[in-house]
């Protein structure tokens, strides 16, 4: 089974919250570090999002979307809101 790259994340934890979103989803996913060294405490350098390639397509498109229906809203700088 060949698993692809199918989405690179900016950062480790970045990739492990999107890891975690597909797991929830019932799609395969693992995480390569983005240079030739391994994980040594949290890496800021980017992290591929591999899944075999049967299932690369579904991957991204589930990641898409779960990216925009998680996006939230922030009020606007001076703003104040009430809290019961």
């Amino acid at each position: 089974m060949d698993w692809v790259v199918f989405a690179t994340a900016p950062d480790q934890l970045t990739a492990e919250m999107w890891q975690d979103l597909l797991a929830q989803a019932n799609i395969r996913c693992q995480l390569r570090a983005g240079d030739t060294y391994g994980f040594l405490g949290v890496s800021a350098s980017p992290v591929g999002l591999v899944t075999p390639q049967e299932d690369a397509e579904v991957a991204r498109d589930a990641l898409e979307t779960l990216i925009n229906l998680s996006e939230i809203s922030i009020d606007e700088p001076g703003t104040t809101g009430h809290f019961d």
